[in-house]
C-alpha cells in the first residue's frame, strides 16, 4: 500500500463550511471515536495533553486535513486503513496537516491520530477537519473492552525509538504505541488511554530532595486530572465518555530510584489510597494491576494485593531486558525491551481478569 507523508501547511481553516467541494466539520462537529481525555471549548474545537489520546475518523474521499494548534512541539502517530505512516509534528497556532492524500483512492478510509509524546511537550488543540468527500460514522470503531494505564516514562515510552542506552531523551524516540500499556491492550483487543508523566512517581518524584513530593506534582494527584499539566482540571469521572473495565498502574520506579526513599508504610498507604480514589471516582470495584519495575517495591506491593480484593501484582524488576539491545534513552527500555515488559504483564492481567487474547 502506498505510505502517505503527512505535510504540514501553514494556513487558517473555516470552522464548518464548505467550499469548492470541500466539507470542513469542526472536531466536535466530526463523527470519531476518541480515546483518552479531553476538554472541549465554545469555538467547538477539542484540546488535551496526556500521552497517547488517539481519534478514529472514518471518511470516503481522497483527502483529509486537520486544522490544529500547540502550544510547543508534538509528535503524532498516523494510521491508514491500519498501516502505520511516518509520525507528524504539530506546532504553532492552526497548522493545518494533511492526513491523507491519494487522488487514485477515492474510497472509503479509516484514519487514526495519535499523540505519541507527553503532555511535558506540549497541549494539543484540534479545530476541525475537511475532506473532499464525506465523513462517515465512527459509531463501529470502538472496542468493547478498555483499559486504563496509570504510569511514568515507562508508560509514556521515554526512549522506546531509541537505538543505545547512551542517547539523551529526545522527544523524537518518545512513543507510546511501543510501550507494554499499547501491547497490552492490543493483545486483548481493548481501547486504551494513558495517564502518564515522566519522572513522577506515586508519592515522591525522581530526585526529590525529601522523601516524599508536594502531593500536586505527584501521580497521585495528576490521575484524576483532565490535563496532566494543569492542577485545577478536575476529570469528571460520572460524564466521561469512556469507563475502563480495568486499570493497570505502573508507579514506584521514581520512588525508589534515588534516596532518600519514601517509608515502606508511606507509600503503600499512598497506593492504597490511588486504588481506592479511582475506584470511588469510577463507581466500579474493577480489578487492579499493580506492575512492579523497582525492586525496592516488589515486598511491600506484594502484601499489599494480597490484602486487596481483585487486585494482583506484576514484577517485571528481575533481569527482564538485555543490556545490549533492550535499552534506549537514558537506559529506558526501547521498544524491544517493552516487548520483553508486555509478556510479563499480559500474563498477570489475564490471570487477574479472566480475559482472553483477541482473536
Amino acid at each position: 500500500m502506498k505510505h502517505f507523508l503527512p505535510l504540514i501547511m501553514l494556513f487558517a481553516m473555516s470552522s464548518c463550511c464548505e467550499q469548492g467541494g470541500n466539507t470542513t466539520l469542526t472536531a466536535t462537529q466530526t463523527p470519531m471515536h476518541i480515546e483518552g481525555r479531553y476538554a472541549t471549548l465554545d469555538d467547538g474545537s477539542i484540546t488535551f495533553d496526556w500521552s497517547g489520546v488517539y481519534i478514529d475518523i472514518r471518511f470516503k474521499g481522497t483527502q483529509l486535513t486537520m486544522d490544529v494548534s500547540d502550544t510547543k512541539r508534538n509528535f503524532f502517530n498516523l494510521m491508514v486503513d491500519g498501516v502505520a505512516q511516518e509520525k507528524f509534528t504539530t506546532e504553532g497556532e492552526h497548522s493545518t496537516v494533511v492526513l491523507f492524500d491519494n487522488k487514485d483512492a477515492d474510497a472509503e478510509h479509516v484514519i487514526r491520530i495519535q499523540k505519541a509524546t507527553e503532555a511535558e511537550q506540549g497541549q494539543v488543540t484540534i479545530h476541525s477537519f475537511t475532506t473532499d468527500g464525506e465523513f462517515l460514522s465512527a459509531d463501529d470503531l470502538a472496542l468493547p473492552l478498555h483499559i486504563e494505564f496509570y504510569g511514568d516514562s515507562l508508560t509514556c515510552g521515554y526512549g522506546t525509538e531509541s537505538k543505545s542506552g547512551d542517547e539523551p531523551f529526545k522527544p523524537e524516540t518518545e512513543n507510546c504505541c511501543y510501550t507494554y500499556a499499547a501491547l497490552t491492550a492490543a493483545h486483548f483487543g481493548a481501547d486504551y488511554n494513558l495517564i502518564s508523566h515522566s519522572g513522577r512517581g506515586l508519592v515522591r518524584n525522581y530526585g526529590d530532595a525529601e522523601p516524599t513530593s508536594v502531593f500536586e506534582t505527584t501521580m497521585s494527584s495528576r490521575a484524576f486530572r483532565t490535563f496532566d499539566e494543569v492542577v485545577e482540571s478536575a476529570w469528571d469521572f460520572q460524564k466521561s465518555h469512556y469507563t475502563p473495565d480495568a486499570i493497570v498502574i505502573t508507579l514506584g520506579t521514581n520512588d525508589f530510584s534515588t534516596q532518600p526513599h519514601p517509608s515502606e508504610e508511606v507509600y503503600i498507604e499512598g497506593y492504597r489510597k490511588l486504588i481506592e480514589g479511582l475506584r470511588e471516582a469510577w463507581g466500579k470495584q474493577m480489578p487492579v494491576l499493580c506492575v512492579v519495575h523497582s525492586p525496592h517495591a516488589v515486598e511491600c506491593v506484594q502484601q499489599m494485593v494480597t490484602t486487596i480484593e481483585n487486585c494482583a501484582m506484576a514484577d517485571i524488576s528481575k533481569d527482564v531486558y538485555n543490556r545490549t539491545t533492550d535499552l534506549g534513552a537514558s537506559e529506558h527500555p526501547n521498544k524491544f525491551g517493552q516487548e520483553k515488559m508486555a509478556k510479563i504483564v499480559i500474563d498477570e492481567f489475564a490471570k487477574l481478569t479472566g480475559w482472553q487474547a483477541a482473536k
